[in-house]
């Protein structure tokens, strides 16, 4: 285990973000809340980052991207997501590649790695994630 992956596991994070070898951003929200958590706390600041992840599936490795980070590390990376990262030349390091990211109840995709399966631009990947979650959070209408 690299030390960044120890040191997220040591904290029980699922997301550590360092700049310059200072940590700037930590969360243990769970999914793809703590990007969008970091995208919306640091913008550019986030450019030439290391982001260390718990779980990278494809719709997290857009975000990644879309952050313009330098270089990230995954104790789960997905094989559609090292694509993706793989096709932009991201320097990543991973413990565990795995097929897909599955549910906790078992099936294949969440509904973020659906959602993004056909996209391939981080641009567009994060407007389409912010919508779903802006849609998500607003609840049902009354």
């Amino acid at each position: 285990m690299n030390g960044y992956l120890e040191e997220l596991d040591n904290t029980g994070n699922s997301l550590m973000i360092y700049k310059g070898g200072r940590l700037i951003f930590q969360s243990a929200s769970k999914g793809i809340r703590p990007h969008l958590e970091a995208i919306e706390i640091h913008g550019e600041a986030l450019r030439g980052t290391v982001m260390v992840d718990k779980i990278v599936g494809r719709a997290a490795a857009l975000l990644i991207l879309y952050s313009e980070a330098a270089e990230t590390h995954a104790q789960v990376l997905s094989r559609p997501g090292k694509q993706v990262l793989d096709q932009h030349g991201l320097s990543t390091k991973y413990e565990e590649l795995v097929d897909h990211i599955k549910m906790k109840d078992g099936s294949i995709y969440c509904p973020f790695e659906r959602m993004v399966q056909g996209v391939s631009d981080p641009d567009e990947a994060y407007t389409v994630i912010v919508e779903k979650m802006n849609s998500l959070n607003a609840g049902p209408a009354s």
